[in-house]
């Protein structure tokens, strides 16, 4: 029978909610919390004797610099149900949403790959590195005296937004709108600032992971204050801009818009 690609409906959200949760493993509070804030209308399907075999969601973002803002999807939750991988349901549906893309006037599609693989696997669909960042790791130093004079504070979405559009305006960066944030930060992602400089981190059992820094304090400084506040913590790993990690990765609709430089890629929610 031949598969069916076009974008999912309302009635097959417990099935995709089940598909996402077979694949990824995550909790069924997380996915209907994705699905209620980003709506089913961004979510393509492949359909294969009558049930899904593939989906993809698409989210509508901007890619800005200093002088321009274009509008790109972010292609997330890529899965496929074992029975159907590899035989080219996932290429299929991929090269459907570039293609309604295109036909939407989008500059192009972009998405995080989780490894090394899967950034080989995109590589032969189309797909070219662009998105770049720097990444540093602390392990807690032993028996180490704290001497940090300043406390940070959290910010709403809203502040956090504007301070990291007026810090990256000379850059090409993912503009995330503030419904992503509000999203972030319902996942427990939390916004801080502290001395011109803001960064966003989240706990991961004896881990944290700063999603970003932006501003004048060190990785280092940031480093110790976590690691102050938070005792029970053993890893801190932090993200900054930079060039040394690929990140992302895009597949161009526009040829003209295809000339911008390397960008910077942060949150992305693999």
């Amino acid at each position: 029978m031949r598969s069916q690609m076009r974008k999912a409906t309302s009635k097959e959200i417990p099935e995709i909610r089940l598909l996402w949760q077979a694949v990824f493993k995550d909790s069924e509070d997380y996915v209907n919390s994705f699905i209620a804030h980003f709506g089913i209308e961004n979510c393509y399907v492949s359909k294969q004797s009558g049930e899904i075999a593939s989906m993809v969601f698409a989210l509508p973002v901007a890619v800005s610099g200093k002088w321009y803002a274009v509008n790109m999807w972010y292609i997330y939750a890529c899965a496929t149900r074992p029975q159907y991988r590899k035989q080219g349901f996932m290429v299929k549906l991929l090269e459907t949403v570039y293609h309604e893309a295109c036909l939407k006037n989008v500059a192009g599609v972009f998405l995080h790959p989780a490894n090394h693989h899967l950034a080989n696997y995109y590589r032969k669909l189309g797909f070219e590195d662009f998105f770049y960042h720097n990444k540093i790791i602390f392990n807690r130093p032993p028996h180490t005296a704290y001497c940090l004079p300043h406390t940070s504070h959290r910010s709403i979405p809203t502040t956090y937004r504007i301070q990291r559009i007026e810090k990256l305006e000379n850059t090409c960066f993912v503009n995330w709108n503030e419904d992503f944030f509000r999203f972030l930060n319902k996942k427990s992602v939390q916004f801080c600032e502290m001395e011109n400089t803001i960064f966003s981190f989240s706990l991961d059992d004896k881990k944290i992971i700063v999603d970003e820094l932006l501003g004048n304090l060190s990785d280092a400084y940031i480093a110790n204050y976590l690691f102050e506040y938070h005792p029970e913590i053993e890893t801190i790993e932090i993200h900054s801009q930079g060039d040394e990690i690929c990140c992302g990765q895009i597949k161009w609709c526009n040829s003209m818009v295809r000339k911008l430089q390397n960008g910077y890629f942060a949150f992305a929610m693999e």
